[in-house]
């Protein structure tokens, strides 16, 4: 390991374990979910019931930092008080990584906007996604549900003409199905680093969690052993430059994510 590799790493260690604060929105129930009276989002909530937009945000983070949780454990093999063993994976903890950065770039979108009705609405967008989703799953595995996909996609739409869309616009609305690249960049303009910066994050993290050439030949570190004609075999090692600076975004995503629930959630004076 080079001097650089070195810094990396501590760099990476320090910030796992400063990011232990997150711990508490998966392993303890002292009510940081809560969303207090006259709050915005109590008022979100009521008027998207039974979609309530805190609980899809909150479990968003709480998604978000159980991957994290696994990053450390995975990156961190046995640690005492004056010893540590790591361990640096090619592939694999970018795609913690991503679970990370893209689960708390949701709960940012969906928290990020001051305007109820676009908050509403990305919410209701977003369930219709999964209303697709669901339905495509309960026809591989030859399960019907009790209702249409139509009957609850239209339930979205009457909630979302409730909230105070104009009948004609809501359809053109709920079509809009948000993409996980309009998250994380929609995420990524409510923050310093901005749309780009977070979507080459998530975009490299996928490439690699996909075993894509691109991906592995860009972002990996690698060393040419013997070359024959324009065949190369290579070796190719975890870059501890890449995961730490790919981690660094998503626990500030995680963060920003965490204010802004609490922010929503607390009842204004």
């Amino acid at each position: 390991m080079t001097d650089e590799e070195d810094d990396y790493l501590r760099k990476l260690l320090t910030l796992l374990d400063k990011a232990r604060q997150f711990d508490a929105h998966t392993q303890q129930n002292n009510g940081q979910w809560e969303v207090q009276p006259r709050s915005s989002l109590a008022g979100d909530d009521a008027k998207s019931d039974p979609y309530q937009v805190s609980h899809s945000a909150w479990h968003a983070l709480a998604v978000a930092v159980d991957h994290l949780q696994c990053l450390r454990s995975s990156v961190l093999a046995e640690q005492s008080a004056t010893h540590a063993s790591t361990v640096i994976h090619t592939h694999a903890q970018a795609s913690l990584v991503r679970g990370v950065f893209e689960n708390s770039a949701r709960a940012v979108w969906l928290l990020g906007p001051a305007n109820r009705i676009e908050r509403l609405t990305r919410r209701l967008t977003l369930q219709a996604k999964e209303v697709e989703h669901g339905h495509r799953l309960r026809e591989l595995a030859n399960q019907p549900s009790a209702k249409t996909k139509q009957e609850r996609l239209q339930r979205l739409e009457d909630l979302l003409v409730g909230a105070g869309v104009p009948q004609e616009q809501a359809p053109k609305a709920m079509k809009a199905r948000p993409s996980y690249k309009r998250i994380v960049r929609e995420a990524g303009q409510e923050m310093p680093m901005g749309a780009d910066v977070a979507e080459l994050i998530w975009s490299a993290c996928s490439s690699l969690a996909h075993g894509d050439t691109t991906g592995t030949l860009a972002f990996l570190d690698r060393k040419i052993i013997e070359t024959d004609g324009t065949v190369a075999l290579a070796e190719i090692t975890g870059s501890i430059s890449l995961l730490f600076h790919a981690t660094y975004f998503a626990v500030r995503m995680v963060d920003r994510a965490a204010a802004l629930y609490q922010q929503r959630a607390t009842a204004h004076v």
